[in-house]
C-alpha cells in the first residue's frame, strides 16, 4: 500500500478548518533607511555621515527622491523641489539618481528576504512585507529576536540598514515601523506590537500617523479636535460615516482599532504604469511639450508591453510654474500602441491647458489593464498581428541596446535630457519566478 504525504503551512490549515480559532498572523514590515542615499554611499563612501540629497545636482530642476537623515532635520523631504532643498540646506551634497543601482540592491534585498520568510510581498523598491505565520517555533516565539535577525541579515549581506516592525497585520506593522526611524547600526530600529495590543499601541500616536488619512481627512479630524488616534475610538461608526462618508467612515473606525485583513501578496500586480519629467526650464513651447508627451507615452507603452498588458485609461499630469497641478483621465479602447496613447495624451492636454502660464512638469500614466484583445490599428494596411510583431522587434532592440537607441521621431529631443531615464516611476519590480 502506498501512502501520499502532503505538507501544509499554518495559513493553509486555517483555510482548511475555518471553524477553528483563527491563528494570529505574524507580519513583518521591512522599510529601508534612506534607501537611495544608502545605495549612493555604498559606491561612494565619501558621502558617509554627510547631508545628502538624491534627485539632481544644485541648480538643476527636479524633485528630491531621497534625503539623508542628516539633511531632514533642516526640513528637506522627499517630493520637495531641489531648489527648495537648496535654500533649506545649502551645505547639502546633491547627487543625481541612479535607478539601475537602486534596482540592483532592491533585488538583492528581495532575494535575501525570500530565503528568510515563506511569503514575501514586494511593496515598493524599498519596502517589503513578510508573513512569518507558522514560523513561531523557529524563533522560540521571540518576535523581537525574529525582527533583529531580519535586520542583521540585511545588514550583513547588503550593508544596508532598515527598520523592522512586527504585528498581527500589515497596517499596524507599517505604522509601527515609522515610529522607530531613523535607525543606526544593525540592531536598532525594531519594534513588536503584540497580538491584541494593536488598539493600545495606536491610541497614543498622533492622528498624523494614521496611514491613509490624506489632505481632506486630516483637516476634518482636526476640526473635530481629534489629536490622537485613540480619540477616534469613542466616536460611533454612524457619526464617522455621517462626517466622512460611508466608506471613509468605516475605514477610520477600523484603522483606529488596528483592524486589517489584507494578506501579504507574494505576486503583486501593478495597477498602473507611468512616467513623468520636470523641465529644466519652465516652458510654453508647444513643440517641446508635444515632444515630451510623445516620449512619456512611448516609454509607458514600452513598459506596458513588457507586462503583456493593454490599458483602457490614459491620465495626464500637468504642473504649472506656480505649482498648481492638474490630473485629467480619459477612457479609450484597450491598447498598448504608442501612437494611440500619444494622440490621447495630446488631446487631453489641449483640453486641460487653459491657463496662460508656463509648464513645469508633465506626466503620462496608463491604468485599467486588460490582457490580450483585438483592436483596430492606426494603419489599416497593417494587421494587428503584424503590428504586434513590429513592436516585439522594436522592444527587443530597446531591451538589448537601450531605450533611446530606437525612438519615434515625435519623441526626439524632449527636455530635460539628463533626467529622461531617472525617477522612481521608471523602476520595474524584479521577476518573482
Amino acid at each position: 500500500m502506498v501512502y501520499k504525504c502532503m505538507f501544509f503551512s499554518m495559513r493553509d490549515l486555517t483555510k482548511l478548518f475555518p471553524k477553528s480559532s483563527p491563528l494570529p498572523h505574524i507580519i513583518a514590515h521591512v522599510d529601508m533607511d534612506s534607501f537611495f542615499v544608502s545605495c549612493e554611499r555604498l559606491v561612494n563612501p565619501a558621502l558617509m555621515g554627510k547631508p545628502v540629497v538624491v534627485g539632481g545636482r544644485k541648480g538643476e530642476r527636479g524633485v528630491v527622491a531621497s534625503a539623508s537623515y542628516e539633511v531632514r532635520k533642516f526640513g528637506v523631504k522627499s517630493g520637495m523641489p531641489i531648489a527648495t532643498a537648496e535654500k533649506l540646506c545649502p551645505q547639502a551634497l546633491f547627487v543625481p539618481g541612479n535607478h539601475r543601482l537602486y534596482s540592483k540592491y532592491s533585488r538583492k534585498v528581495y532575494v535575501l528576504l525570500k530565503r528568510i520568510a515563506p511569503v514575501v510581498e514586494y511593496a515598493s523598491i524599498d519596502e517589503f512585507y513578510l508573513d512569518f505565520t507558522g514560523c513561531e517555533m523557529l524563533y522560540g516565539n521571540d518576535f523581537e529576536t525574529m525582527a533583529i535577525k531580519v535586520k542583521e541579515s540585511i545588514f550583513r549581506r547588503a550593508k544596508l540598514t532598515c527598520s523592522v516592525a512586527i504585528a498581527s497585520n500589515k497596517y499596524v506593522a507599517k505604522i509601527a515601523g515609522k515610529t522607530v526611524k531613523p535607525s543606526s547600526g544593525s540592531k536598532t530600529g525594531t519594534i513588536v506590537v503584540p497580538a491584541g495590543g494593536e488598539q493600545k499601541f495606536l491610541s497614543t500616536l498622533r492622528v498624523e500617523r494614521l496611514h491613509g488619512a490624506g489632505e481632506k481627512t486630516l483637516p476634518r479630524l482636526k476640526e473635530m479636535r481629534i489629536q490622537f488616534i485613540g480619540d477616534i475610538i469613542p466616536i460611533s461608526l454612524a457619526k464617522l460615516q455621517k462626517s466622512f462618508g460611508p466608506s471613509a467612515g468605516q475605514w477610520l473606525h477600523d484603522a483606529a482599532r488596528g483592524m486589517d485583513d489584507s494578506e501579504v501578496q507574494p505576486f503583486h500586480h501593478a495597477k498602473s504604469i507611468g512616467n513623468e519629467t520636470t523641465f529644466e526650464a519652465d516652458t510654453a513651447d508647444l513643440s517641446q511639450i508635444h515632444q515630451t508627451l510623445a516620449w512619456l507615452s512611448e516609454k509607458s507603452c514600452y513598459r506596458l508591453r513588457r507586462l503583456k498588458k493593454k490599458a483602457r485609461t490614459v491620465t495626464l499630469k500637468l504642473r504649472y510654474d506656480d505649482f498648481q497641478t492638474l490630473t485629467r483621465a480619459r477612457t479609450i479602447p484597450e491598447t498598448n500602441d504608442d501612437v494611440k496613447v500619444m494622440e490621447t495624451a495630446y488631446s487631453i492636454f489641449e483640453e486641460a491647458h487653459v491657463r496662460r502660464r508656463k509648464i513645469r512638469l508633465l506626466g503620462v500614466t496608463l491604468s485599467k489593464f486588460e490582457s490580450g484583445g483585438e483592436e483596430e490599428w492606426l494603419f489599416s494596411e497593417m494587421s494587428s498581428e503584424k503590428k504586434d510583431a513590429l513592436y516585439q522587434s522594436v522592444d527587443a532592440i530597446k531591451r538589448k541596446f537601450g531605450f533611446h537607441k530606437l525612438e519615434k521621431a515625435a519623441s526626439l529631443d524632449p527636455q530635460p535630457k539628463k533626467s529622461r531615464d531617472s525617477g522612481p516611476s521608471s523602476f520595474e519590480k524584479p521577476k518573482t519566478k
